[in-house]
């Protein structure tokens, strides 16, 4: 085989396709998968890169992107990884989605310029202080503390245009 043919093979080998076997191995602290690559061969203990900032543990029956290092087949790294059971199927071009692909929520950047945040257990937990710029509607009842807007009793209420005292607790 001349040099120039070792360097095409190496260079081919150098990128593949797979599956994720078993479930992620998070014990250190660089997460490690189990893949079949695509040519049937099964690779343990292949670290998993991911964007800084960002952290997932993906599923068996994931796809993985495989870099291998100097083509070399037994030095496997997963530089990427996919689900397509669980993917959004109604995004528009230019839309943006961090999703969940088993329950479905997902924080939805729209290509008008909007965002929809919707949690598949409809529960949104925010914990820090909010600044609002803008106008709110909301379908439900909203609470300061034990007070409802819907259901809040006042104090010291007067006849006529008088003013009510400050809300009382229910």
């Amino acid at each position: 085989m001349t040099s120039l043919a070792r360097l095409a093979r190496r260079v081919a080998m150098a990128f593949g396709l797979g599956r994720q076997t078993a479930d992620t191995d998070e014990s250190r602290s660089t997460a490690t998968v189990q893949v079949a690559l695509t040519s049937g061969e099964l690779r343990s203990d292949v670290p998993m890169m991911q964007l800084y900032g960002f952290a997932s543990r993906p599923v068996p029956g994931s796809d993985l992107a495989l870099m291998f290092l100097t083509g070399d087949r037994t030095r496997a790294v997963a530089v990427a990884s996919g689900d397509q059971r669980g993917r959004p199927a109604d995004l528009s071009p230019g839309d943006v989605a961090v999703y969940h692909p088993k329950t479905g929520s997902r924080i939805w950047l729209k290509g008008d310029g909007s965002i929809e945040i919707a949690p598949a257990a409809g529960k949104l937990t925010i914990t820090a202080d909010v600044t609002l710029n803008g106008g709110l509607n909301a379908t439900g009842d909203i609470k300061a503390g034990e007070i409802s807007l819907q259901k809040h009793l006042t104090t010291n209420v007067e006849p006529g245009s008088g003013k009510s005292g400050p809300p009382a607790a229910a």
